[in-house]
C-alpha cells in the first residue's frame, strides 16, 4: 500500500479533540511498516492509531499502542476494530504511559513519528494544536532522542525531516541511523522558515541497541 492510500485512511481515522491526526509523515511510516509481519511492534505516541493499524494489517502477532493521552488509545482502540476487525483487535495491547516509560515495553521494533518541529517554529502552530508539536527543543530532535534513552525494544524506526540532518547524529548505545526509505512529502506551514516550499525530503531511519544503557 502506497503512502496517498494511507493518508487517505489516516484521514478517515475517528480522532476525539486533542489527539494527534496522521500526517503525511504518518502516512509514510504506515507505508514503510509492511516488513513487520512476524515482529512485536510498539507504535510509540500512537494518536489515532495509524501504525498500529498497518502493523497489524502487515500480520504483527502483537502490537503495543502506547500514548499518554487516553483519548488517543480510545481511538486507537475504536480505529482497529472498524478497520480491520475483532480478531486484529486481540493482538492490541494499550499502554497508557509518557516516553519516560518506555522500557518496560519489551519489543523487536519501536516505531515512532516524533514532534520534531525545533522550538523556533512552534509561534507559528496553532496554540490549540501546538501541545501536539511540542518536544523537538531546539534542533527538532530532542523528542526522538528521549525515545531511545528509554526505549526497550532491540531496534527503533523513525520518521525525521531532512532538514534536521538526523543522519549526521550520533545516539549513545544505538548503531548509526539507517536510511530505510526517503521521499518528498508535503510539509504543514509552520515548517516554512526551514523549508520554503512546504515540500522536502522526509527520511524513514532505523537504528538498531549496540549495548544496553546503565
Amino acid at each position: 500500500m502506497d503512502i496517498e492510500q494511507w493518508a487517505e485512511i489516516g484521514g478517515s481515522l475517528q480522532t476525539s479533540d486533542g489527539v494527534h491526526r496522521p500526517s503525511w509523515f504518518s502516512a509514510f511510516l504506515a507505508a514503510g511498516m509492511d516488513d513487520c509481519g512476524d515482529l512485536t511492534v510498539i507504535d510509540a505516541g500512537c494518536g489515532a492509531g495509524l501504525v498500529a493499524v498497518a502493523a497489524l494489517q502487515a500480520g504483527a502477532p502483537h502490537v503495543v499502542a502506547q500514548d499518554y493521552d487516553p483519548k488517543a488509545l480510545h481511538d486507537t482502540a475504536r480505529n482497529v476494530t472498524r478497520i480491520l476487525g475483532s480478531r486484529a483487535r486481540a493482538r492490541l495491547t494499550l499502554w497508557e504511559a509518557d516516553w519516560s516509560r518506555l522500557r518496560p515495553m519489551q519489543a523487536d521494533l519501536l516505531a515512532v513519528n516524533p514532534p520534531q518541529r525545533p522550538a523556533a517554529l512552534l509561534p507559528a502552530v496553532p496554540q490549540d494544536q501546538r501541545h501536539l508539536h511540542d518536544g523537538g527543543g531546539p534542533d527538532g530532535l530532542a523528542a526522538i532522542r528521549l525515545v531511545l534513552r528509554h526505549a526497550g525494544a532491540g531496534r527503533v524506526r523513525t520518521t525525521a525531516a531532512a532538514a534536521l540532518r538526523f543522519d549526521t547524529r550520533e545516539f549513545p548505545g544505538w548503531s548509526a541511523p539507517r536510511c530505510v526509505a526517503m521521499t518528498e512529502l508535503p510539509y504543514d506551514p509552520a515548517w516554512r522558515a526551514l523549508v520554503p516550499d512546504l515540500l522536502g525530503q522526509v527520511g524513514i531511519w532505523e537504528l538498531h541497541r549496540e549495548c544496553a544503557d546503565g
